[in-house]
């Protein structure tokens, strides 16, 4: 009985521990992916809530990004161009952004919703 009861706690104990290791394996390659600098632009609608144009940023307040698993979130984003002269605070827009060679998420274009 005492053998059986050790077999079986071992079986468990390794089965979690397998378990365990293909978990983080998985998070790691979802880690891996979204870090990864993208060459194919994502499109995303928001609400600009406050523009930088010392900085070239601006927040927006968007709708969840599903190609990039993002819930909806506000968050600065670097503008590739000049924000348009006709786009302020408080405005819908449309936008695609892409991860650029520093890792940093830039609008490559944006326009009125």
């Amino acid at each position: 009985m005492k053998t059986l009861t050790l077999v079986l706690g071992m079986t468990l104990a390794i089965g979690n521990g397998m378990a365990q290791a293909a978990t983080q394996e998985h998070d790691m390659s979802q880690h891996q992916m979204q870090m990864a600098p993208s060459t194919a632009g994502h499109q995303a609608v928001g609400i600009i809530k406050d523009v930088n144009p010392a900085s070239g940023k601006v927040l927006i307040s968007h709708e969840a990004i599903a190609d990039l698993s993002w819930p909806p979130m506000t968050m600065w984003f670097a503008l590739h161009d000049p924000l348009p002269k006709d786009l302020k605070a408080g405005d819908a827009i449309r936008f695609e952004l892409m991860q650029g060679e520093n890792k940093q998420w830039v609008i490559v274009k944006i326009g009125r919703k």
